[in-house]
Parts: C-alpha cells; sequence; structure tokens
C-alpha cells in the first residue's frame, strides 16, 4: 500500500472512529504543551493527514512524499532549513519510521534554534506493550536491533518501521544518546497509554471500550501512572537545543 493511500485510509477511520479521534486529540495536546516559544517555524515531520494545524495553526506540515495535507515535501534525514533557523521540529507516530535516526538527530540539532525543541510523541516497548504489538500489530517490533545504526528495511518504503525505535533510542540505550548528543539534552519524557490506546482499536482494530467510558478509563490511567514503564503504549519526548 502506497503512502496516499494509507493516509486516505486513516482519514476515513479517524472519521468514524470517536475513540481515535479522542486519543489523537490528546496526544496533540501533550505535544503542545512542550514546545519550545523561541522565534522560528514549527515544523510537522511526516504529518499524515494534517490534524496538527488544529492545534497549532501556523505549523508547516510535511511529509517525504507530495500528499493531499502537506505543506511541503521534506526528507527528516536531509532537512531543507538553514542552521539555528527553527523552533519546534514535531514528529507524531514518525521517529519508528526512520531508517537513519542518528542522521535525523545530527539534521535537528543542526536545525534547530537555541532553545528549539525537537517533541516526539511514539510507540513505546513496554512489558505489556511489546507482546501485544507483536502478536495485533501489523508494524515490526524489534527490541533488540541497534538503536543508531541506519536500518537497511525501515529505508525500503516510508511505511516501513521498527515500533520499538524511539524506546531504543531514548529510554534503553539513554546513556549512549546523551554522549552523543550533548547538544540536544533531553528536557522532557512521558510515558502512557496504558487501557484506553490498545482498548481504542487504533485505525483498523476492534474497539473493546464504549465511548461513554473513555472519561472514566482516563482517571483510571492516572491511577496507573506509578506503573508508567510496566504498562505504557505511548511516550513522549522532547529535546532542547542548548
Amino acid at each position: 500500500m502506497g503512502l496516499g493511500q494509507a493516509l486516505a485510509q486513516q482519514a476515513g477511520a479517524l472519521g468514524v472512529r470517536p475513540l481515535v479521534r479522542r486519543q489523537y486529540t490528546d496526544f496533540y495536546g501533550r505535544i503542545v504543551r512542550h514546545l519550545s516559544a523561541v522565534e522560528g517555524p514549527t515544523i510537522e515531520l511526516g504529518s499524515g493527514i494534517g490534524k496538527f494545524k488544529q492545534f497549532k495553526p501556523d505549523a508547516l506540515t510535511t511529509d517525504v512524499e507530495p500528499t493531499l495535507w502537506a505543506d511541503a515535501v521534506v526528507d527528516a534525514e536531509h532537512l531543507p532549513y538553514a542552521d539555528a533557523s527553527v523552533a519546534n521540529l514535531v514528529l507524531l507516530d514518525v521517529f519508528h519510521h526512520l531508517a537513519d535516526p542518528a542522521r535525523f538527530l545530527d539534521e535537528a540539532a543542526r536545525a534547530l534554534a537555541p532553545g528549539g525543541r525537537v517533541v516526539i510523541l511514539d510507540p513505546y516497548c513496554s512489558r505489556v506493550s511489546t507482546p501485544i504489538y507483536r502478536r495485533f500489530h501489523h508494524e515490526r517490533t524489534d527490541t533488540r536491533a541497534p538503536a543508531f545504526e541506519r536500518d537497511a528495511d525501515v529505508g525500503k518504503a516510508p511505511l516501513e518501521s521498527n515500533q520499538a525505535r524511539t524506546t531504543l533510542v531514548f529510554f534503553t540505550h539513554r546513556d549512549a544518546y546523551v554522549r552523543r548528543w550533548p547538544e540536544l539534552p533531553i528536557v522532557a519524557e512521558e510515558r502512557f497509554a496504558f487501557l484506553l490506546y490498545p482498548l481504542s482499536g487504533g485505525f483498523t482494530g476492534p474497539a473493546l471500550l464504549p465511548a461513554p467510558l473513555y472519561s472514566s478509563l482516563a482517571l483510571v490511567e492516572r491511577v496507573l501512572r506509578p506503573a508508567a514503564s510496566l504498562l505504557a503504549f505511548r511516550c513522549l519526548v522532547a529535546l532542547q537545543r542548548r
């Protein structure tokens, strides 16, 4: 399936899946709270169906191929922006699609203005989520893959991925990340989506949660926060340019 076809299906699913809409509204809200206020553009990489503009109207939406929703075509590993010119780089469900995360992080460090941020929201591989991702999700989840090396399989097509990538880079191998990119320290992190995300069914699976129970289950998730490292299906990581 090509990128355009996949995005069209995603747009259709979002229109008829209220639980998924609420989840992504929460996701975008988390992202906006972590954005930098320094001068410069906010760039969303891999913007998909362009919903981020509902939360950040002046954001520039981009994708690796031309789409109906992208303002520009941008390769995250070769950012077409001047040094120290960008306020924010936003990646929602994108980092695990990068074939060469080290190259992207180098590019982010170059392009961000001092105080600018990379805000990543992506799958998280916990003890609970990892076997469920492997069993029920179509994307690859390889927690033993090298954290920073180029992944040739991911590089074959825009929709190829390793859902474990963000976990590997920023959690499992954090010490290595800190040594390699001291100019991009981690300034915020969250692990969340313990019940709501898997029970919503995502874009293609069956919804296992009645929509009216969403708010009640959100309260339960707050109680479960101390067990985030064990239960989480999602994470947010914010990096800030020194």
